[in-house]
């Protein structure tokens, strides 16, 4: 059994910072979505969470939430300022990015926290939305918290929480704007368990994921480790 899980989660692929050709899908268009993915508090952005994105000026997401996902949007290749304004009026900007989106490409814009800092935002991970092998589907963990780099394991639910020896480290050292995907069987549900770098201090379990066949599921790894909004945020995306 240990070698038969060792082996199930070695297929990890290789850490990825966003290549511009991840998910290439062909076109003249690349897919975008956009996620929100901070948990601030009401003295940030008002009662809730909810935000207005605007994308060259132009009102696109009307009081948008944490852990909501749109999407996916076709743009056309070229430079787009995305800014995060305050639901409120007076409205208020919070933070922006000029992204430069490819000619082709699968992506998502994840307003989040940037770095271990805390400062807030907007991630730009690549989406491999390429067709998993026959009972096999895709996640990916990404980091997009306050939080300093961690390490990720990975093992079978529920039997890497009664035998955590069981568990495998899939990736480590990963920093803020990082992720790595993974491909799986789907018959099986997994745990994930996100730790401090070269430690063993678990600083969020994730019990009982499950991937599928036809899309992918992103899980994002969001909130404050000092704020103590630390947490999973989980997206899924068709694929093939």
């Amino acid at each position: 059994m240990r070698k038969f899980l060792i082996g199930l989660m070695a297929v990890a692929a290789a850490l990825l910072a966003v290549p511009a050709s991840a998910g290439a899908t062909g076109g003249g268009t690349a897919k975008v979505y956009v996620v929100h993915g901070l948990p601030l508090p009401a003295e940030v952005t008002g009662p809730g969470t909810p935000v207005d994105v605007f994308v060259n000026g132009q009102l696109q997401l009307d009081n948008f939430t944490f852990g909501q996902q749109a999407g996916p949007l076709s743009l056309p290749q070229g430079s787009y300022k995305v800014e995060v304004k305050t639901p409120t009026a007076p409205q208020q900007f919070l933070f922006g990015r000029t992204v430069d989106v490819p000619a082709s490409g699968n992506f998502s814009l994840v307003a989040s926290f940037i770095n271990d800092k805390g400062d807030l935002g907007i991630n730009v991970f690549g989406n491999d939305v390429k067709r998993a092998k026959f009972g096999e589907g895709k996640i990916a963990l990404h980091h997009a918290a306050a939080a300093p780099a961690v390490d990720i394991d990975g093992g079978i639910f529920p039997l890497s929480r009664i035998f955590p020896h069981l568990k495998k480290e899939l990736a480590a050292d990963v920093v803020n704007g990082q992720a790595a995907t993974f491909a799986l069987p789907t018959w099986l549900r997994y745990t994930v368990d996100v730790r401090l770098a070269n430690t063993k201090t678990t600083v969020l379990p994730v019990d009982n994921v499950k991937v599928s066949r036809n899309v992918l599921t992103n899980v994002y790894v969001v909130g404050s480790a000092a704020g103590g909004t630390l947490q999973p945020l989980v997206t899924t995306i068709p694929v093939g």
